[in-house]
């Protein structure tokens, strides 16, 4: 099989899951959500990303929601879809009730979604050796983007640039000309030897994969850094990669019209690289008593 939802705890097709014209998620996008990538059948970064869930549904003032019997709902559809290299989507409503821009009463259950999928990691795979090219457009979403909403539509309109334009993703470049992150991947760039991103604030969701990138090259060696580029800094980069939960790592070596690190991978990603695809064998690896 190659995709199974589960809908407020049931188990159906992707193509049977319906939800009410009154959810709040359609209604208003007032929604969160998370994506984990799978392995042979295990959710990657699993306790991260269901921090940040919380943390997303405690911004948005969303009733308490059972992380853990959530991800057993989640572990029972992975079991059930016989998806073993996949992605597992997560998706929380403020439920179902009459429109109004008010918050409904607090008894009203929020409307739980989880798509279990298949992944054809082929394509990625390639880019991840022959790297990608992006452009540039305006940052143009809410200022919460610290928390994983379902308000897309300024990320959707920036992609569909970038795609048009023929180039893997977008980097969104804000009024004051600095870089924030990319459409739905995050950015990080090495110059002199060290890598570095934009400070994690309201302006950028904090990346599972970017964290857990940032401590992974730190015990590697690789320092870190907070920093704030400008585009044209950007482009003046030693290196640039995109990092995410289904893509890894990405190295760029296009933005717009000018080639990052001689328009080949640079010698750092591929370390990056390395590292990431070790730490997930290691997790993989049977454990010995």
């Amino acid at each position: 099989m190659e995709s199974l939802a589960c809908l407020n705890g049931e188990l159906m097709p992707v193509d049977e899951a319906r939800i009410p014209i009154w959810d709040r998620g359609f209604l208003f996008g007032d929604a969160v959500y998370e994506v984990m990538r799978i392995y042979q059948g295990r959710c990657w970064l699993e306790e991260a990303h269901l921090g940040r869930l919380r943390r997303s549904l405690a911004s948005m003032e969303f009733p308490a929601v059972d992380l853990t019997e959530l991800m057993n709902r989640v572990n029972r559809t992975i079991s059930a879809s016989g998806v073993e290299e996949g992605t597992a989507y997560l998706h929380i409503t403020r439920g179902v009730a009459p429109r109004a821009h008010a918050f409904p009463d607090a008894s009203v259950p929020p409307t739980e979604l989880i798509v279990i999928r298949s992944y054809d990691d082929t394509q990625p795979s390639r880019n991840r050796e022959s790297g990608v090219a992006t452009l540039s457009q305006p940052e143009l979403r809410w200022k919460r983007c610290d928390v994983k909403s379902t308000n897309l539509l300024a990320n959707v309109m920036a992609h569909e640039a970038a795609h048009r334009a023929g180039c893997f993703e977008a980097i969104l470049v804000g009024e004051d000309g600095l870089v924030t992150e990319a459409t739905h991947s995050s950015v990080l760039w090495v110059r002199d030897g060290r890598l570095e991103g934009t400070p994690e604030d309201n302006g950028i969701l904090p990346g599972t994969t970017r964290r857990f990138l940032i401590e992974a090259a730190g015990e590697t060696g690789i320092p870190f850094a907070e920093a704030r580029l400008s585009l044209d800094d950007l482009k003046r980069a030693d290196e640039v990669l995109l990092v995410g939960t289904t893509i890894e790592i990405f190295p760029v070596i296009r933005i717009d019209d000018t080639p990052i690190s001689g328009g080949q991978p640079g010698a750092l990603t591929r370390r990056l690289q390395a590292t990431f695809r070790e730490a997930i064998e290691r997790w993989l690896a049977p454990q010995t008593v």
